[in-house]
This record gives structure tokens, sequence and C-alpha cells, in this order.
């Protein structure tokens, strides 16, 4: 476990259909730093459980929707603190497109630029607003699978797609420290003994969960308007750019080095097969797709979460 102040997630299956149940949560006055009502949760999966651990993360089977407001709120806080040029601006202004498509209005004021921050806490910080945004793509993603009307289902698509963009900003945000650091300090904090054996971002439960819905929405996707399909393709493409962003991490920090996950292979070819096998999750059924649809088979659009190779 990390040193780090732990960060509330509800389960991945537990989150709401609606972004609408989002922004209700982050208009509440009464909502930040309410202490969870700590539920005892089934048993879980052993390798998922080591992973939060590690991040320092914590499961509560309490109201999935301000649990992930609060978290998003202090990620994206925190982030804005790692990502500021010397004027002031922000390096990732995605950022900001995220906390608005969730509800929220970002903090002011608060957080100087956290130069003191350490390699590992910037490796976590960094990850957890990754975790918070991928939880919050999930729930637009079900909000497009169950609008009734082809409005919400683009409302769904579109906030997704800043979830997204958020997304490959933490990536970068994640990995803004010299590759040395990486090996010395990063490294061996997931490997053991401090770290189960192969541990990686597909023992991620919120992955599993994202890589699911996406699965969902591109099942559906042939049977929705055709209006959708301009809002999908915006999507295929920031999908593509997560998964280009996570190579770069890989490809700076690993290169041809070997993966945690699998042992001797190069661990950037490991992340890029394993990207390659989840080009479905946006065209799992390519023979009942439109032709005006992009082509998943043709895309890189695979999310594979963070960066453990």
């Amino acid at each position: 476990m990390t040193s780090e102040s732990v960060l509330w997630l509800a389960p991945p299956q537990h989150l709401p259909n609606g972004l609408e149940t989002l922004r209700e949560a982050a208009d509440r006055l009464d909502r930040h730093h309410t202490a969870p009502d700590h539920r005892r949760l089934p048993e879980r999966d052993p390798r998922e459980a080591a992973f939060d651990e590690y991040f320092a993360v914590a499961r509560c089977a309490c109201a999935p929707a301000p649990l992930l407001i609060d978290a998003l709120d202090d990620t994206l806080a925190t982030a804005r603190a790692f990502s500021r040029h010397p004027d002031g601006s922000l390096t990732e202004p995605d950022l900001d497109l995220a906390a608005h498509a969730a509800g929220l209005t970002m903090k002011t004021g608060l957080a100087e630029p956290r130069t003191q921050a350490t390699v590992r806490q910037r490796w976590i910080q960094g990850h957890r607003l990754f975790f918070a945004l991928t939880q919050a793509t999930v729930v637009a993603l079900r909000h497009a699978l169950r609008s009734s009307s082809p409005a919400g289902s683009a409302l769904g698509l579109e906030s997704a797609a800043h979830f997204l963009r958020a997304s490959a900003s933490a990536l970068r945000i994640t990995a803004s420290f010299d590759a040395q650091d990486y090996h010395d300090a990063v490294r061996p904090s997931m490997a053991p003994p401090q770290a189960p054996g192969g541990f990686s971002g597909l023992w991620s439960a919120d992955h599993r969960v994202l890589v699911q819905s996406l699965r969902e929405w591109g099942l559906a996707a042939p049977a929705k308007s055709s209006s959708l399909r301009p809002a999908h393709r915006r999507l295929v493409e920031v999908l593509t750019d997560v998964h280009h962003a996570h190579i770069g991490v890989c490809s700076r920090f690993v290169g041809s080095g070997p993966s945690l996950l699998r042992g001797a292979e190069p661990g950037v070819q490991v992340l890029d097969r394993l990207c390659q096998r989840r080009r479905t999750a946006l065209d799992a059924a390519p023979a009942n797709r439109p032709a005006e649809l992009p082509n998943a088979r043709n895309e890189n659009l695979t999310l594979h979460h963070g960066t453990r190779t």
C-alpha cells in the first residue's frame, strides 16, 4: 500500500446508467468529503484487490455516483496542479472538458504546482485520475446505450469522448518524468516482493467493465440512428488517441525492455498485442455493421489501462 490517502470508488459493476445521476451528485452542496458508509463487499478477485491496494484505492458498496464525483473532483484538481505551464495555463485543457461533462465546476486557486511531488506520487496520482475517468466513461457509454432518443445517445457518446480525451491527458501527466526515475523508483515497486508477479493493468476491475461497455455499444451501434455515426466516429478517433498515448508511455519507459506481465517479451510488443485483441470492443458484429460506420479492424481502438509493462 502506498502512503497516499485512500481514493474511494464503487465497484464498477455498480455504476449508474445515466449521466444525470452524476450531475445530480455534483450539484449537492453537502457532498464533498463525506465519509463513505463502508459496507462489506463480496469476496473479490485477489488480483483486482492487489491492483487497488497498490494505488491506494478502496471500494465501497454505497452510493456510486457521489463516490465517483468526489474522486473526479479530487483527482482532477491534483492533475491540474501537476500540469501547468509557468504562466499558470494548463498543459492539458481536456481535463476541464471532462470536469464539465461530469457536471463539475473546477476548483480555482486551490493548489500550487506540485514540484516537490515524488515520481512515485505522480505515478500513483496520475493513475488514480485514469481510474476515475474510466468509471466516468462507463457511465457515459451506459447513458448512450440506454437512452431512448438519438440526442440522449449522442450526449453519452460525446461525454465518453471527453472523458477518454482526458484519459489520454492523464497518461501523459502520469509519465512526465525521466525514464531513469521510472526504472529507479517506479518499476521496482510493481515487482516482487513489493507487488505480486505479473502486475498488470489487466488486473483492473474498472478496465474490465470498460471493455464490456465498449463491446455492448459496438453490438448496439448498428441498430442506432444514423445521426449517431459522427459521434461514433469521434469516439473511435479518441480511443485511437488513448491507445497511442499508452503506447507512447510504454515506449518512453520500457522501449524494447521486458514486460512485467510476459517476462522476457518486449513490453511495447505485449501492449500492442493486448490492444489488438481488444479491437472488437467497438465492432463486435462487423458483418452487420453499415458501411458508414468505422471498421474497428482497421483502427487502433483498444484501451488498456496505464503502463505496467
